[in-house]
């Protein structure tokens, strides 16, 4: 006799049908509130946070350069590089055009490819942007039309 005939359950999940205890769509698979694993790891971490202090101020004072560059890479952190202003002539009325004009720059040395790539990715965003200003647009005209054919 199997350990599930011992105790009066069904062998498997076809013969028990649907399991009325588990939560339904919209419910929190997560009902009382236990932690997640990240939470807990963050957790953990803070609670090792004073004992990796003073390990590293250890380190630095014994001459350890891994435990000095930790140090300063968390007290003073590299700053993050800034893209010099250019100047050339782009179209700014078609985003395409305006994408292959910072591409013709990156060619002619004019702008550097970091620079052309960062140029090219707000050119992106921008296009979303107008393409959401037009799905607006187009969206209250035929909300517009559907009330005029309402009102017919």
């Amino acid at each position: 006799m199997g350990e599930s005939e011992k105790k009066g359950l069904p062998d498997s999940r076809k013969e028990q049908g649907k399991n009325l205890s588990r939560w339904k769509p919209g419910q929190s698979g997560n009902p009382n509130g236990r932690p997640g694993k990240g939470a807990q790891i963050r957790q953990k971490l803070m609670e090792l946070a004073p004992d990796a202090i003073r390990a590293i101020s250890e380190g630095i004072k014994k001459g350890d350069a891994t435990c000095l560059k930790i140090w300063a890479d968390r007290c003073d952190p590299a700053p993050k590089s800034i893209l010099p202003a250019v100047k050339f002539n782009c179209d700014t009325v078609d985003l395409t055009q305006a994408a292959l004009s910072v591409i013709s720059a990156i060619s002619r040395g004019d702008v550097s490819p970091e620079v052309g790539t960062s140029i090219i990715s707000a050119i992106g965003q921008a296009a979303k942007v107008a393409e959401v200003d037009e799905l607006r647009r187009e969206l209250a005209d035929l909300q517009s039309a559907v009330r005029d054919m309402r009102n017919e």
